[in-house]
């Protein structure tokens, strides 16, 4: 008889630990976080808003954008943007996302926050921050996850605390949510070329053409916004706002989630900041590109062997911006697409939804030129976080390649 079994023998008992409270408290919503692409049916988003946002501080990057939109003057600003252009952006982003709603879509807002408040590290500081009208340049949604990105400029450096709490409440509801900081960034003076030229003579155009641009590889940098989503694949927009170090960050973590990133580079464009006014998924094998920013011949083939149609741009409704907007008349490009037959379109771009129309899309004209001074349009304005849809390839050619490679 073993000692287990004697009759005196103490009877064992299975124990399993305590489910916690926050363990209980967690839900089951599978698939509540899920954006692989641009275009597939929108069912979920994030819209910022314009509350309490302020003109940038004098820094490398911002100081670089204001040149190249010739609005030097908003160096000069000291604090908040205006109580009525505030309201006036949030008039326009309230209606928009009445519009959302009557299309069924779920939409999100994040917390008010204080943007004119100091920011100190040991390695810089600044009078104060920026917005929380532009979710785009901050979170990237690759199908479950939501990365929050590194960010360029030091006053966008706390620009996630807005998001938050949408994030946590996403993660507690989405048992296969995962939540994903990027490294985050020093930004220290060696981050950016102090010598860089800002008055676009010849030799900026000689190091844009190079690929050399106002911040350095000292260390990865992003902005979510450089990134469009084709599925499977990511092509990742080079310029001010990220750089080699930054994309090779992001082709790592794509790698080991079984996907593929690509860089895109525009030679012409001599202050590259973001994607989203110069090239623009809008369905399958359906792209659209800016004239004054041809993509490199040698990145273009990706899309030309893989059957992918690029169509040009619409010239802009005018070429005139507000007063306080650094962004490019080329705003006519950063739509919203609700589906991969319906956009969202700025009402005065007349010229971009006819070429829509051609192309067989419908187009929700909204007004929102109010919004432009906070730093962009509807895909700016916007991140979403559930499209009806899966992942798969719209790259035939390069998974052939990838297979023949194994």
């Amino acid at each position: 008889m073993s000692e287990n079994d004697h009759p005196h023998a103490p009877k064992k008992t299975k124990t399993t630990a305590p489910v916690s409270a926050f363990r209980k408290s967690l839900g089951n919503e599978k698939g509540l976080v899920n954006s692989w692409n641009e275009w597939d049916t929108l069912e979920e988003i994030i819209v910022g808003i314009a509350d309490k946002a302020v003109i940038p501080p004098k820094e490398p990057a911002f100081e670089m954008k204001v040149k190249d939109s010739g609005k030097i003057h908003m160096l000069e600003g000291t604090g908040y943007r205006t109580e009525q252009s505030i309201k006036m952006a949030n008039d326009q982003l309230n209606y928009f996302v009445e519009l959302l709603e009557g299309e069924g879509v779920v939409v999100r807002r994040p917390d008010v926050v204080d943007f004119n408040v100091p920011v100190k590290t040991p390695d810089w500081e600044v009078p104060r921050m920026n917005t929380s009208a532009c979710p785009r340049d901050l979170l990237l949604t690759l199908g479950n996850e939501v990365i929050e990105a590194t960010m360029s400029w030091r006053s966008r450096f706390f620009e996630y605390r807005p998001y938050r709490g949408i994030l946590k409440d996403y993660m507690k509801r989405d048992p296969c949510m995962l939540w994903t900081c990027a490294p985050k960034p020093l930004m220290a003076d060696n981050l950016y070329r102090s010598d860089y030229p800002t008055d676009y003579s010849a030799k900026n155009k000689e190091l844009v053409r190079n690929y050399i641009y106002l911040t350095s590889e000292e260390e990865p940098i992003f902005d979510a916004a450089d990134i469009m989503r084709f599925g499977k694949d990511i092509f990742v927009h080079m310029g001010f706002t990220t750089n080699e170090f930054g994309f090779e960050w992001l082709r790592r973590h794509c790698a080991s989630r079984g996907m593929r990133a690509h860089m895109l580079h525009f030679p012409d464009d001599l202050c590259p900041f973001h994607c989203d006014a110069t090239f623009v998924p809008l369905r399958p094998y359906l792209a659209l590109e800016n004239p004054a920013r041809p993509m490199e011949p040698f990145e273009r083939r990706i899309f030309e062997e893989n059957d992918w149609k690029l169509i040009t741009a619409a010239q802009p409704n005018t070429m005139e911006m507000p007063a306080l907007s650094q962004c490019s008349p080329w705003l006519c490009m950063n739509v919203l697409s609700l589906s991969e037959k319906v956009i969202f379109c700025e009402e005065t771009e007349k010229e971009m939804m006819n070429l829509f129309n051609d192309y067989g899309f419908d187009t929700i004209p909204v007004p929102f030129r109010n919004v432009f001074e906070f730093g962009g349009s509807f895909h700016c304005v916007t991140t979403d976080i559930r499209r009806r849809g899966k992942k798969q390839s719209y790259f035939k050619a390069l998974d052939a390649q990838e297979a023949a490679a194994q």
